[in-house]
Parts: C-alpha cells; sequence; structure tokens
C-alpha cells in the first residue's frame, strides 16, 4: 500500500516555492505516476509536464549530475539515472495529448 497523496503534493508544493529543481523533478513524477494508475489522467499530464520541465534544468552533463538521490519518493521507484530523456521515455503516454 502506498503513503498518502497528500504529504508528496506538500513536498512538490514547497520545493516549487524554494525554486530546489531536484525535489520538483522527482515529486513531480512520482505524482504523475500516482494519478495516472489510480486515472486521474489530466493531472497526471500536468505533473509528467512539471516534472519534465524541472528535469530540463537540472546538469545532466555526468553520471553524478543525473544519478539519483533517492530510491523511492511517495512510495514510486525513481530510476536510477534521473534526467529529462528517462522522464519522456517513462511517461511519454503523459506528455502527449491524452483522449479518453
Amino acid at each position: 500500500m502506498l503513503p498518502p497523496m497528500q504529504p508528496l503534493i506538500n513536498e512538490y508544493e514547497e520545493a516549487r516555492r524554494t525554486g530546489n529543481d531536484r525535489i520538483v523533478a522527482e515529486t513531480a513524477y512520482a505524482l504523475a505516476v500516482r494519478m495516472r494508475d489510480d486515472g486521474w489522467f489530466e493531472k497526471a499530464q500536468h505533473y509528467a509536464r512539471e516534472a519534465l520541465a524541472a528535469a530540463e534544468r537540472l546538469p545532466s552533463s555526468t553520471i553524478d549530475d543525473v544519478a539519483s538521490t533517492r530510491q523511492s519518493v511517495g512510495g514510486i521507484p525513481l530510476p536510477e539515472l534521473f534526467h529529462d530523456g528517462v522522464i519522456r521515455s517513462r511517461l511519454e503516454g503523459l506528455l502527449n495529448e491524452y483522449i479518453p
């Protein structure tokens, strides 16, 4: 069973407020996955786009730049290498227009 979603939303909002793009990208990614899995596709799309935008602002020149700093966020496993290309690949269906 996954932990409640509200603490994850709070962490995401705090990271946005403070400009921590790494945490924004990680939490938005986890929120996109969770909301997609729960059937909330419009919200999932929003968080997928937020995750990608934040990841695009992060450095990605070295393995250290893209290595995940956490194994999971909000009960969702993070990829070992966390960068915009991985987000595009893993959330591809959400980053394209969703047609119900």
